[in-house]
């Protein structure tokens, strides 16, 4: 359903919950994203998700003498979770962990 199409009717949808006196009715495709016929290959599309460790004391000069094995203090304490976000949403809390040598999230709350 093309974009003016879904205004359209959710506009009607709108109109005869309204007519009616009750309660607007649920569009049926909104109900669960996995009932969308695009479903299968919108679930196979690639997300970035982003977990940001504040550098509050890192300057430009830090910057342009950056060099291989040096380490950076972040300003959250080592039990603080960091958030996780995919673009400009915040999906939850994380905390950092080490598996099979490389680094992993634990998610530890939903936003």
């Amino acid at each position: 359903m093309a974009e003016t199409g879904l205004v359209a009717h959710y506009a009607a949808a709108m109109a005869a919950g309204l007519e009616a006196g009750g309660v607007v009715p649920a569009i049926a495709w909104m109900a669960r994203i996995e009932e969308h016929p695009a479903w299968p290959v919108l679930s196979r599309l690639p997300v970035t998700m982003i977990a940001t460790i504040s550098l509050s004391r890192f300057r430009v000069q830090d910057l342009l003498g950056l060099a291989e094995g040096q380490v950076f203090e972040s300003t959250s304490s080592d039990t603080e979770d960091v958030p996780l976000k995919v673009g400009d949403v915040q999906l939850g809390w994380t905390e950092f962990e080490v598996v099979e040598q490389k680094i992993a999230l634990r998610l530890t709350r939903l936003a």
